[in-house]
């Protein structure tokens, strides 16, 4: 499987709070300063490291970022 259908498939799994967080949040977001909340999901993906924004609809796998 491919990264980016692996962050696809996170992202389904752990949606974003982009609804809650504020319009300074969203700002960060769009600088590139984002809340990285891991995913534990080694024993369906071994191997990757995986991780959420918590404030938008990005998803980081072994470090390069996906918007999905």
């Amino acid at each position: 499987m491919m990264d980016s259908e692996i962050a696809a498939h996170a992202a389904k799994l752990w949606p974003h709070r982009e609804h809650e967080a504020s319009v300074v949040l969203g700002l960060l977001c769009c600088l590139g300063i984002h809340r990285w909340r891991r995913l534990d999901l080694t024993e369906l993906i071994p191997g990757k490291d995986i991780a959420h924004c918590f404030w938008c609809s990005k998803v980081k796998v072994d470090g390069v970022v996906y918007d999905v």
